[in-house]
């Protein structure tokens, strides 16, 4: 039995017509079938035969294509197969040109020298392992993209750090997104408003009518809040009895006039009024007696009239403590006029940023701190990863096709991929290729448009069948 019992088929065919006809028959006649028949073969053994499935295109080149039957040996086949399963890539499509080919044992065939390429499309692409979906597609510089967005605790540690600006309205702290920095470099926020998010709002602690928050300013130990102003206590506000005693406030000439009537000895209930000058002296209002009205004349504090007068009054009642101020705010001054009692208070007080939350909206937990005039929140982790693009130049070692990128691109701004992979978790990046037999290797890899092109080639190498497409020859 022939070693090409598969293609022996068109020899016979040429010795078993008529003696004679052989020499008689121009070559172009017999060639024409002939290649029909050595074209089918040649598609019987590459490809595994599916119902379904498109036929290989086999086109036998070289002249002489009875000498090349006689012989058992094609010189050169090219050979098409435009949809078909390599590996566990179904519609890849195969191109090869293979020359000195013939077949030296059933279900094999050798080739002298083969060149090849596989084109894998990119909705065809196998998924990793970790849930994603990548988008693959071309670079205008010829690069492969991949589009993905990473599972959540892919970037668990991812560090980020974002600048507010803050102001104060009213009782109310303000801090807007400015700038995000990750992975070495910074982001207007304007860009990552999906990352960021909006403004945050704290109220502050409640002050005094008349008192405000001034300004806010953040440093390395917290927030310096600058507040001040006049908190003003109407006269009706201010206690109605005083040792007992009803009394009435009016200002006069920039004084307190206390104004009540008390018994005095052999004169009972006498009118009088009790001129005052408020002072502070820490937290504490105290109000100095300057004069005393009594029986129609004004009497020095410590004249008879005067000192006897006032020593029917406790002198507690002329003081009274004000509210506790935070810390580095204090008390200026005290004044009077026809709207009540005005006390002016100011300073700088800190916030330290063990009052701001220690955690932010998404539960991470954040260190505060201050840096160019803003404050910053670090973070890690994300639980709403942005999409990224990874850009890779695909190469394969062994049969292995690796597509380590070497730029990662985020919120429009490209990223040293070692930078990023530093602090995210990637997903395999490698894929295995079908093994191929003694002879042949994987070559370069081309992006096209639509997909991978794989070339391989080699020397002297037997192919067995099916392994340009199908499965379970």
């Amino acid at each position: 039995m022939s070693v090409l019992h598969r293609w022996r088929w068109p020899a016979l065919a040429v010795l078993l017509l008529p003696p004679g006809v052989v020499l008689l028959l121009p070559a172009p006649y017999l060639d024409g079938p002939l290649a029909r028949l050595l074209a089918d073969r040649v598609a019987n053994q590459v490809s595994c035969p599916i119902d379904s499935g498109p036929v290989p295109q086999i086109t036998i080149k070289g002249s002489h294509l009875v000498r090349q039957a006689l012989r058992q040996r094609l010189t050169e086949v090219d050979l098409v197969l435009p949809d078909t399963t390599v590996g566990d890539v179904p519609h890849a499509s195969v191109v090869a040109t293979m020359r000195d080919v013939s077949q030296p044992a059933p279900d094999t065939m050798h080739v002298g020298g083969i060149e090849a390429t596989i084109t894998t499309p990119f909705a065809n692409m196998p998924a990793p392992p970790d849930g994603s979906k990548p988008t693959f597609g071309r670079a205008s510089n010829g690069l492969l993209t991949v589009q993905v967005t990473p599972p959540a605790k892919a970037v668990g540690n991812v560090r980020s750090t974002l600048f507010f600006r803050l102001n104060v309205t009213g009782e109310t702290l303000n801090a807007t997104p400015q700038q995000l920095q990750v992975f070495g470099k910074t982001i207007s926020a304007d860009k990552v408003a999906s990352v960021t998010g909006g403004v945050r709002s704290q109220k502050l602690p409640a002050l005094p009518d008349g008192v405000n928050y001034k300004s806010v300013t953040p440093r390395s130990d917290g927030l310096h809040l600058a507040l001040g102003g006049v908190a003003t206590t109407a006269f009706a506000k201010l206690p109605a009895k005083v040792d007992g005693q009803d009394v009435t406030y009016s200002a006069r000439r920039g004084q307190l006039a206390i104004s009540t009537a008390t018994d005095i000895p052999l004169l009972g209930a006498v009118p009088l009024t009790i001129f005052t000058a408020p002072t502070v002296e820490g937290n504490t209002l105290r109000l100095v007696p300057r004069k005393v009205r009594v029986l129609g004349g004004d009497h020095p504090p410590h004249g008879l009239i005067g000192g006897t007068v006032l020593s029917l009054i406790k002198q507690d009642s002329l003081s009274r403590a004000l509210p506790a101020l935070p810390s580095g705010v204090r008390y200026r001054g005290v004044s009077v006029d026809a709207d009540g009692l005005k006390v002016s208070l100011g300073g700088m007080t800190v916030k330290p940023y063990s009052e701001l939350p220690a955690t932010d909206e998404e539960g991470r937990a954040t260190r505060y701190g201050a840096r160019s005039g803003m404050m910053t929140a670090t973070t890690r982790g994300n639980s709403r990863p942005a999409p990224i693009v990874l850009y890779a130049k695909p190469a394969i070692t062994g049969s292995t096709l690796d597509l380590s990128p070497q730029q990662i691109r985020m919120f429009g701004v490209l990223f040293p991929a070692r930078t990023v992979l530093a602090q995210v978790k990637a997903g395999d990046t490698t894929y295995p290729l079908p093994p191929l037999p003694a002879g042949l290797a994987y070559g370069a890899v081309d992006v096209q448009p639509d997909g991978l092109r794989l070339h391989l080639s080699g020397e002297d190498a037997t192919l067995s069948k099916g392994m340009f497409g199908g499965t379970g020859c």
